[in-house]
């Protein structure tokens, strides 16, 4: 029976220890620093909206995967000047759908992915839609950084 008591213990220990959430941005940003002086910064996020999909969908730049944007969740890449294909993956179809950006040393750009719920399927809110759409968006910098202090840190 102890060492019962002992292994239901340890579960819920570990339960317990994934339950736990990642750190708001509000708590992370300030010790991410600044850009390095050779490079520059992009943040991916995504809000969460009570419509939306809360799939995870992944984010390429240049046709490379660079991570996962979760919503209600940030992420940012250090990357070398240049020009970059901002594109995420997604089953639907959207003008305009991806973006692509010419990035000096020293810049800050925030992108943000959105959630098209339904587009695909004629907008029809809780249709049984098998498709979902995700788009890339660029935001101005006092939008996001009003936008980004209470989104999750994710460092993926």
């Amino acid at each position: 029976m102890r060492i019962l008591g002992k292994a239901v213990l340890f579960g819920f220990l570990l339960t317990l220890a994934g339950c736990a959430r990642p750190p708001v941005f509000a708590q992370v940003g300030p010790s991410l620093g600044s850009v390095p002086a050779t490079m520059a910064r992009i943040y991916l996020y995504r809000n969460l909206e009570i419509y939306d999909s809360i799939s995870p969908t992944e984010v390429y730049f240049n046709g490379q995967t660079v991570g996962v944007s979760y919503p209600g969740a940030v992420l940012y890449r250090d990357v070398a000047p240049g020009t970059y294909q901002i594109a995420v993956h997604s089953e639907g179809w959207y003008y305009d759908q991806f973006k692509t950006v010419t990035l000096k040393a020293g810049d800050t750009l925030y992108a943000r992915v959105d959630s098209l719920h339904s587009w695909y399927c004629d907008g029809a809110i809780n249709s049984a839609c098998p498709y979902e759409t995700f788009v890339v968006n660029l935001i101005a910098p006092q939008v996001a950084t009003s936008e980004l202090p209470s989104l999750y840190f994710i460092n993926n």
